[in-house]
């Protein structure tokens, strides 16, 4: 090597940087050439590759499954007909009450009485961008709320009329307790809708039933009042009394005066006569006196009995009306019953085992596809721009 010229050495050398040269060249007119594919196709790519696959957290699903059901029978097919075989169909009108409940602020409302959910969606295991709160997410309460919605998910199938609550999270036992406690307000949920519904349906039959109960209570001071004042059980039985009496003292004056008749017809001046007189004038003095009580007079029996009767007659009133209101309250009871709605759990929430999200390979195929589709259509735009402005 030592005896080839130095100027030969220069000149290969030369050579060689020449070539050199003119590769980097051409991978750089290459590149500069899709230059549009490398940045708005490749580079989104490599940084979702980079994201997914050595930094994203991996997430843990716990999945139940519930249905909401009422008594109220109602044609159906599938697994909503075997539900209603046993009896008690799905209450189609209060799952959605439901399900918007899981998702709702008063959801969160009600776990952050128990757990600290702030804490749980930050945990060592999460990322920058997972985690709570992150770039786009701060510390404010809707921010919570739009991440809260992003970690839980329930999802109901018509069909069936089951619903599917799926709840995201860093840690398998932080997404089971958290489906968990769900499911528990969501049945306290349920069970005040009942409350609600009983007293709205029962509150004006109880009212009445009051009402009634009052009625005859008072109607029951009435006639102790008129019994007290009148100084009288019963009127009726009391005149049915002197109308008795007023017979047998009939019966006798009729028997006196008979025997009056035979006297004077047989013995006039017979000395019993002027005692069946007298006898006779007694038993009509008397007679008019037991008439006077019955009727004739402010004092007799006849305005007692009147005002007695009215009396007994408001309570029987006031009883059947009572009776009527009790059996209103009842079919009300029965009704608000048959409203019922109530929360059967059908899937029991699970402990994960392995993480199901993020999908990275099927996330980093989205992105590729969305980015090239997106270049390729802007790219086919601007070609028919340009071609547009030349003619």
């Amino acid at each position: 090597m030592n005896d080839i010229p130095k100027h030969e050495l220069f000149v290969e050398d030369l050579r060689r940087m020449t070539a050199r040269k003119t590769r980097l060249q051409r991978v750089s007119e290459r590149a500069y050439q899709y230059r549009g594919v490398l940045i708005f196709v490749v580079l989104p790519t490599l940084i979702t590759a980079i994201y997914f696959f050595l930094i994203a957290a991996d997430l843990y699903a716990s999945e139940a499954s519930f249905v909401v059901r009422s008594p109220s029978r109602t044609q159906a097919t599938g697994l909503s007909s075997l539900l209603q075989s046993t009896g008690i169909s799905r209450a189609q009108d209060d799952v959605y009450s439901v399900n918007d409940f899981v998702v709702s602020r008063d959801a969160i409302a009600a776990l952050g009485k128990q757990i600290n959910l702030r804490e749980i969606f930050n945990r060592p295991e999460a990322d920058f961008l997972t985690r709570y709160p992150n770039l786009m997410d701060r510390g404010t309460a809707e921010d919570f709320f739009r991440y809260y919605q992003r970690r839980v998910e329930v999802v109901y199938d018509t069909t069936t009329g089951i619903s599917t609550l799926t709840v995201k999270a860093f840690r398998p036992d932080d997404a089971q307790l958290i489906t968990n406690l769900l499911l528990k307000e969501s049945e306290s949920l349920v069970n005040r809708m009942n409350e609600r519904s009983h007293q709205n349906s029962v509150r004006e039959a109880d009212t009445d039933v009051k009402l009634a109960e009052d009625g005859v209570v008072q109607a029951q001071q009435n006639i102790l009042a008129y019994r007290n004042r009148e100084t009288l059980l019963d009127p009726n039985k009391s005149s049915a009394a002197i109308v008795e009496m007023l017979g047998k003292m009939q019966a006798e004056l009729a028997a006196t005066k008979t025997r009056l008749a035979e006297l004077d017809s047989n013995s006039p001046g017979s000395p019993l006569r002027s005692n069946l007189v007298e006898h006779a004038a007694a038993l009509e003095s008397q007679i008019e006196s037991q008439r006077a009580r019955l009727a004739g007079g402010s004092e007799s029996m006849a305005p007692k009995i009147s005002e007695y009767e009215q009396l007994i007659l408001k309570q029987e009133f006031a009883a059947k009306e009572l009776a009527s209101s009790m059996a209103s309250l009842e079919s009300a009871r029965a009704e608000a019953r048959r409203q019922n709605i109530y929360l059967d759990r059908v899937v029991e929430p699970n402990l994960p085992d392995k993480a199901l999200f993020p999908k990275r390979i099927k996330s980093l195929l989205i992105v590729f596809i969305s980015c090239f589709m997106g270049y390729s259509i802007g790219k086919l735009l601007i070609a028919g721009v340009r071609e547009h402005g030349q003619e």
